[in-house]
């Protein structure tokens, strides 16, 4: 269950990246946790979206993310939340710098390479 928070986590943190968190953002998220069954598990998101707003402004998005990456370990759970933040991200049409920082920081702590990252992103686009 705790490496599903940390899925939600991230994705917040995507949405929350560029300063501003808009609506179809929110139905992106929305819409994950609710046909995922992976993230169906965590009943409420509202606690973990505040703690994430919360911790973005006290740290930062590089720490943020870094943390939350760490504490995912399955494989699995690493791509899944890699998709769910390259959807998020490109939710509101316009996957900004910070938004894609997100991905960047992904790639480098869980070691991704170039064609996984492809693979991961057309699998994001379905």
């Amino acid at each position: 269950m705790e490496e599903t928070r940390r899925i939600l986590e991230l994705m917040f943190l995507t949405a929350w990246a560029d300063g501003r968190f808009v609506g179809s953002e929110a139905f992106a998220i929305q819409k994950l946790t609710v046909n995922i069954p992976q993230l169906r598990e965590v009943r409420s998101t509202a606690d973990i979206d505040l703690a994430a707003k919360r911790r973005l402004e006290e740290v930062g998005l590089e720490a943020c993310v870094r943390d939350a990456a760490a504490a995912i370990a399955r494989p699995a759970l690493r791509e899944l939340a890699f998709q769910c933040c390259a959807k998020v991200g490109g939710a509101d049409g316009a996957f900004v710098a910070r938004e894609s920082q997100v991905l960047h920081l992904l790639r480098e702590v869980w070691g991704f390479g170039e064609e996984d990252v492809e693979r991961m992103l057309v699998l994001a686009t379905r």
